[in-house]
Formats: C-alpha cells, sequence, structure tokens
C-alpha cells in the first residue's frame, strides 16, 4: 500500500513506474506530481483510478496496460489530461463507458499512439468511425463482445500502425469477416484468392494476434491479410476446425494455390482446440518459424510442412507424445527432417511462457 504522504514532496518527479506489484489503489495525494511526465500502473491490481490524477497536466505517457481489476475510470478524467500522447489500455478490465471513453480519447490534441480495450460492437465502430484514432491505434483488444454471431474487420485492415489484437471471450462470435474487395473481376479462376489478396489493403503491420474462448469461432481464413504475422496464438476455441478455412478460399483449395500465409510467422501456439483438423492445406515455407506448440488438439494429425519448409534452420515443436505419435508426414522426408525437432510434454509450460513474454517484447516496442 502507498501513503498519501508518500507523495508529498515529490512535486519534480518526472517518472513513476509503479508496474508490477500488487497495489490496489493509488493515493488521492499522487495529485501533487504536477511535474509527472510517465506513469506505468501496468500489472497492478488497482481497480479504480482516483479522479485527482486530473491534477497531472503535464503527463504525457499513461500506461494501464495489463490491468484486469481496472472496472473505472472516472468520467471526463482521460479528456482532462490535455497533454497525452500516448495511452495504453490494452487489456485492462473496463467494461463499462468504453463508447465514453473513445470519445474523451478523441479529444486529445497531442496523441499519436494508442493500445486500447474495446467490449461493444458499437464503441469499435465509434473508434474506427475517428480517422484521427485509427491513425493512432498500434493494439486493440477486443473482448466480450456477446450477442452477434460476426464482426467485420475490414475497417481495422487499413489501420497503418496496428502491431497487436487480442479477440477473447467472445462467446457468440462465429465468423470474423473481411469484405474481399479486389480489382480486376476478369482474372482466371485459379488466380481468383491471390488477386483479391494482392489488391486488399490488408493487415500489413499487424504482427501479433491472441484469440482465446471464442468458443462457436470456426476458423481465421482473415490472416491471409496478415503478411508480416509473426506471433499467433490460438487458446480455448471449442469449434475451431482450420486456422485458414478451405471453403472461404474460394470453391476448391486450388483457386489459392499460389497463396501462401504465415511467411513472416516466428511462433505458432494452439493450445485446447478440440475440434482443429487444419492449419493450412498444403506445406508452406516457413522461413522464419522456430517454435510450433500444440497442446489438446487430438484431430490435428497434419501440419503443413515437408522437407523444405525449414531449410537453413531448426523449428521446435512441443507437445504431448501421445499427439506427435499420430502425426501424419507428407512423405518419409520430411518425418524424418522434423522428428528431432519435438519436444514432450514436459516442455510446454516452458514454451508456453517463452511465447508469452515473445508477445510483450513485441507489443512494448513502442516505449522504446
Amino acid at each position: 500500500m502507498i501513503t498519501d504522504s508518500f507523495f508529498q514532496f515529490m512535486p519534480n518527479l518526472r517518472v513513476l513506474d509503479l508496474s508490477d506489484n500488487s497495489i490496489t489503489e493509488l493515493p488521492r495525494r499522487i495529485s501533487n506530481l504536477v511535474s509527472l511526465r510517465y506513469l506505468d500502473l501496468s500489472l497492478t491490481e488497482i481497480k479504480e483510478l482516483p479522479i485527482e490524477l486530473k491534477n497531472l497536466g503535464n503527463l504525457k505517457c499513461l500506461v494501464l496496460r495489463d490491468m484486469p481489476q481496472l472496472s473505472s475510470i472516472p468520467e471526463q478524467l482521460i479528456s482532462s489530461l490535455l497533454m497525452l500522447q500516448v495511452i495504453d489500455m490494452f487489456d485492462c478490465g473496463i467494461c463499462d463507458g468504453d463508447e465514453a471513453l473513445v470519445e474523451e480519447l478523441e479529444s486529445l490534441k497531442y496523441l499519436h499512439h494508442l493500445c486500447v480495450t474495446i467490449t461493444s460492437t458499437s464503441a469499435f465502430k465509434r473508434l474506427l468511425s475517428s480517422d484521427k484514432l485509427r491513425s493512432c491505434i498500434s493494439s486493440v483488444c477486443l473482448r466480450n463482445f456477446n450477442g452477434s454471431s460476426s464482426l467485420n474487420l475490414t475497417s481495422l485492415d487499413n489501420v497503418k500502425c496496428l502491431i497487436d489484437m487480442s479477440i477473447s471471450n467472445c462467446g457468440s462470435l462465429e465468423d470474423l469477416e473481411i469484405d474481399w474487395a479486389w480489382e480486376g473481376k476478369e482474372t482466371t479462376e485459379s488466380n481468383y484468392l491471390n488477386s483479391k489478396v494482392s489488391s486488399h489493403n490488408s493487415f500489413h503491420s499487424l504482427e501479433v494476434v491472441f484469440i482465446a474462448s471464442c468458443s462457436r469461432l470456426k476458423d481465421l481464413t482473415w490472416l491471409v491479410f496478415a503478411p508480416n504475422l509473426k506471433a499467433l496464438t490460438i487458446n480455448d476455441c471449442d469449434q475451431m476446425q482450420e486456422v485458414i478455412g478451405t471453403g472461404k478460399c474460394g470453391e476448391s483449395a486450388e483457386n489459392g494455390e499460389n497463396l501462401s500465409p504465415f511467411v513472416k510467422l516466428q511462433v505458432l501456439t494452439l493450445l485446447h482446440l478440440p475440434q482443429l483438423k487444419s492449419i493450412f492445406w498444403k506445406a508452406l515455407p516457413f522461413i522464419y518459424l522456430n517454435r510450433i506448440i500444440v497442446r489438446n488438439c487430438p484431430l490435428l494429425k497434419k501440419l503443413p510442412l515437408n522437407a523444405n519448409s525449414a531449410k537453413g534452420h531448426r523449428i521446435v515443436i512441443s507437445g504431448q507424445t501421445e499427439w506427435w505419435n499420430e502425426v501424419e508426414w507428407e512423405d518419409e522426408a520430411t518425418h524424418n527432417a522434423f522428428l528431432p525437432c519435438f519436444r514432450g510434454y514436459d516442455a510446454i509450460l516452458g514454451e508456453t511462457l517463452f511465447t508469452i513474454n515473445y508477445h510483450l517484447i513485441l507489443n512494448r516496442h513502442w516505449s522504446k
């Protein structure tokens, strides 16, 4: 616990990092820190921000990342911090009033970097209707979208600085949609999908995607539009059957025969996906991939690998031994190439922690 007197004689303090500790509240005399420029409260257990933060008129950077207990931010608090340039509210616990919060964010004249958590379709639409906010977004966490079976992500595809996307706890969500706009409709059938992908605005900046607890979601085919994806985690999606859906790529897989997603992928984590059967329908050239982590995916019998998939480097594959023994390989050469890559069940926890840390490193690169 931090007492009121702690901040009593610090009027010239410019940087305050309280991250990664168990504090549950901030003392009201934090208002004395009138020179403060940077405040980091990430990974704390704070439940509510004090209205006295309004007095921090020189604050330029506010970090509220990974604060699951944070349930409310006082009205007009954010809009009162007129000098804010960076605000990080990625994966924080706010669940009410996020549409009003979006309006407050829009009023910040100097804002240029935004990480935000959104918990309603109305707030999501409001966020993306703002040209100013679209130009600032680097991370977006979509959570608790219930009552809707589909969500259109098209408006996010040209958010030029979007690096990190998380979608979680959307129990009714069945489909993530993209408007498949393309030029040159006269293209032949064999180039049908490829023309759409190449001419689409695409998620060029997107590097990290985390999907969790979306029990009705069946595929993530929209990821073909994320050519620079580096880390993908899919966790606890009961009806996920394919990562890239064959059916959405035209009438047959041959329509996308030259399609090659995941070119930049480095880490792939698949956890608790009881219906997952396919990542992609053919072997892919994983130039940068170094880790595949699979746990409780009993129907995933084939990996999109062949003997040439990882030439020049070693991919570490972690999973249960029972699953590994049932994997079906393209040929004996592929089997022999990846046989030394397997690490058993005991290694999974360490690999998963590696993935989480990897995501955090990527997510925080803006602060360098």
